[in-house]
């Protein structure tokens, strides 16, 4: 797991009254050492420590293919080097609008879409937001976000997506995951996740399961003060709570309306809550 500097300090240490807890969780024993856990703050560095390249479970679909961003093995401790490690990196701030449920929001979009495109479609999401008054750790994370798409569309070809090229919102970054994964004839693929009727009423997504499968949870957690993380679930989270989102990019080459490039995504892994919308008001946390 990989964190964002800036002038060579953790942003979590940036925030103001130890909002970010830069002294527990991933960050209480990193060393000087474990410097590829430290994202380069410039293009140049980020194109010289990672790598674009074809996920394991792709099975050639002529259509659509995976990929992932990992680091690139000159960066890694020489133990380290014989498996590809996938770049994870934590961002934080204050948890907007979002939906992390297991089927996300697709229910809204079935009743829009035919079942095939609306499962395609469907997303959990997370919107982090600057709280206004700490611009330094969250426009750090801003920087880093919009380098990393930088970095891919040179890598794989210009997003299908226009609206995000050229993004760059600094009060406001928004996370997304896609719900579905479709299934393949071939290549080996994560399981697929038993849904409870509570997830799945009705068993809609079931029914789709030869097609499109659900193969993650996002997992979600709460900071102690003993620096250990303990298990809540989703419906804990409230908006205003001041989060740590563990992000991966979800990245997907093929062609749309006679168009080929792709489509590039910042998806959640894990959200923990450091601090309660309570603990965290912005009047008196962060300076007018």
């Amino acid at each position: 797991m990989s964190v964002v500097t800036h002038q060579g300090i953790i942003a979590p240490a940036l925030w103001p009254n130890n909002l970010g807890r830069s002294d527990s969780g991933p960050f209480a024993e990193m060393q000087l050492e474990d410097d590829w856990r430290y994202v380069p703050e410039s293009y140049e560095g980020l194109c010289d420590s990672l790598l674009v390249v074809k996920k394991g479970d792709d099975d050639g679909d002529v259509a659509w293919s995976s990929r992932a961003l990992v680091h690139h093995p000159q960066v890694l401790p020489i133990d380290m080097r014989a498996q590809m490690r996938p770049f994870v990196v934590v961002l934080q701030g204050f948890l907007g609008d979002f939906n992390i449920s297991p089927l996300g929001n697709w229910d809204n979009l079935t009743s829009l879409l035919r079942r095939d495109r609306s499962a395609h479609a469907a997303v959990q999401y997370v919107t982090l937001e600057s709280g206004g008054g700490a611009g330094i750790p969250f426009n750090a994370q801003v920087d880093v976000l919009n380098n990393l798409r930088a970095f891919i569309r040179a890598k794989v070809g210009a997003e299908l997506d226009e609206e995000r090229e050229g993004e760059r919102d600094m009060d406001h970054i928004v996370l997304e995951r896609s719900v579905f994964t479709k299934v393949r004839p071939s290549g080996t693929q994560a399981p697929a996740v038993r849904l409870s009727t509570a997830s799945d009423p009705g068993g809609k997504a079931m029914k789709l399961a030869k097609v499109w499968r659900v193969d993650h949870v996002i997992q979600t957690g709460a900071r102690q003060e003993n620096g250990q993380t303990m298990a809540i679930v989703p419906t804990a989270l409230r908006r205003g709570d001041f989060v740590e989102v563990s992000v991966f990019a979800e990245i997907q080459y093929g062609r749309r309306q006679r168009r080929t490039g792709s489509v590039v995504r910042f998806a959640m892994k894990e959200v923990v809550r450091l601090w309660s919308a309570e603990d965290a008001a912005v009047s008196d946390l962060l300076p007018a």
